[in-house]
């Protein structure tokens, strides 16, 4: 059972959400099968020079698996959907699709 993003998870996190990943400071929400939250973000993809609107970031970890799965959505375009094991590996869009439906 996992509780946690493992560290390549946590860059991936960064690295997409523009954020720091600490556990319980991202409203969270600990479920007994999911860590769960979702925030508004001013820079996706950690872009400190984006200057127009928000998008929103929402990720889940699955605890049996520790497998992570995000999503960045925005009004004006599609939503991207990512995912990795607990090594940082991408997984498919069969897993993905189970957490967020693809636009």
């Amino acid at each position: 059972m996992y509780e946690t993003l493992s560290p390549s998870q946590e860059k991936k996190f960064h690295d997409i959400s523009g954020k720091e990943y600490v556990a319980h400071h991202l409203n969270e929400v600990d479920l007994s099968f999911l860590v769960a939250g979702t925030f508004i973000t001013e820079y996706p993809y950690n872009n400190r020079d984006w200057d127009l609107s928000p998008w929103r970031f929402t990720f889940v970890m699955a605890k049996k698996t520790g497998n992570f799965i995000c999503e960045l959505r925005h009004r004006m375009t599609n939503n991207r959907i990512y995912g990795w094991d607990q090594e940082g590996n991408e997984l498919p869009s069969e897993i993905l699709d189970r957490y967020f439906l693809p636009d």
